[in-house]
């Protein structure tokens, strides 16, 4: 029997095997940063705002950047980058166990390679620099230039650096969260295309809700089953705190809509899979739900799909 959750335990290997080394290295940054700003002029407690100050700042990002793409953090990345290809052959393993004839499109392989590319970039130069290394520039510059406290300037480095037990440092979260989308967003992107080539409707919201699960994630895998016409109203947030900036549930990506939710999911580090199901393995209580209500006919009607013929594929599934 076709088995997608062999798919997600790979996901959940790579991402446990990547990222180890990054609570060390977060303690090597924050304690080569309290030495650099022991270089900084200072009246007491208090930074001194001048050039001479400001001027180290370019010297410290250098700096930052050599630490963090040391060569054990490169080789994370490359071995990180291999399981794109792991998820690739195992979706065309299950896809293939479904329909024998089935061929991963062009478009597949080169989604794969793109997302390779993107990821690498991410997660390297690119944008450690421009995510990590800047935001800590950043604090130290705010603090140059108010004249603030060293003492305060010191806690702030160690609050964004090193671990917690109420937030993770900067390197830490930033990483997880590249490292988890991009893998996810590509095993969803890859369903997706499939699953519209192969007309499939019918889903499931997938993976052991955690301590941290947002709302919405939790009310859509208790939810389990849903139709393709339901998403726009899926994405009301089933009774979920709507954040006021995106118009969608807390967490989710701005500009997440019903065509790009199936690779988005509930948003930034979401570790959930929508996996396709055929419509005889949804729940016959389910399916008579949803075909009576109005969202299903209208999109019935559009895919030219009628009711009488809904009911009919319903009654043939049975």
């Amino acid at each position: 029997m076709p088995d997608f959750n062999k798919i997600v335990r790979q996901i959940k290997r790579s991402l446990s095997g990547f990222d180890k080394s990054i609570p060390a290295l977060q303690s090597v940054l924050y304690k080569e940063m309290i030495n650099e700003i022991k270089r900084l002029d200072t009246k007491g407690d208090k930074i001194a705002v001048t050039v001479k100050n400001l001027s180290i700042l370019t010297s410290i990002k250098n700096k930052l950047n050599r630490l963090i793409l040391n060569k054990d953090y490169i080789a994370e990345i490359k071995d990180f980058a291999k399981s794109f290809n792991e998820v690739y052959n195992l979706q065309f393993e299950y896809w293939k166990s479904i329909e024998k004839t089935f061929k991963p499109k062009p478009l597949l392989k080169a989604i794969r390679n793109q997302a390779i590319t993107d990821t690498v970039k991410s997660l390297t130069t690119q944008g450690i620099s421009a995510n990590v290394s800047d935001a800590i520039i950043n604090i130290l510059r705010t603090n140059i230039t108010a004249g603030g406290s060293y003492s305060a300037l010191a806690e702030q480095l160690r609050q964004s650096l090193i671990n917690t037990p109420e937030s993770k440092g900067i390197l830490d979260r930033y990483v997880k969260t590249i490292a988890n989308d991009s893998i996810q967003q590509f095993n969803r992107q890859y369903t997706q295309i499939v699953s519209n080539d192969l007309g499939y409707t019918w889903f499931r919201y997938m993976n052991t809700d955690i301590e941290t699960t947002r709302c919405f994630c939790d009310k859509m895998t208790d939810k389990n089953y849903f139709h393709i016409s339901e998403v726009p109203e899926i994405l009301k947030g089933l009774g979920c705190d709507i954040y006021h900036k995106t118009k969608l549930p807390y967490g989710m990506i701005d500009g997440t809509n019903p065509e790009n939710f199936f690779i988005r999911a509930g948003g930034w580090n979401c570790r959930h899979s929508i996996n396709p199901v055929a419509q005889r393995q949804v729940p016959a209580a389910i399916r008579d739900e949803v075909f009576a209500t109005p969202a299903y006919k209208a999109w019935a009607s559009v895919n030219k799909v009628t009711t009488e013929v809904g009911l009919k594929i319903y009654n043939n599934a049975k």
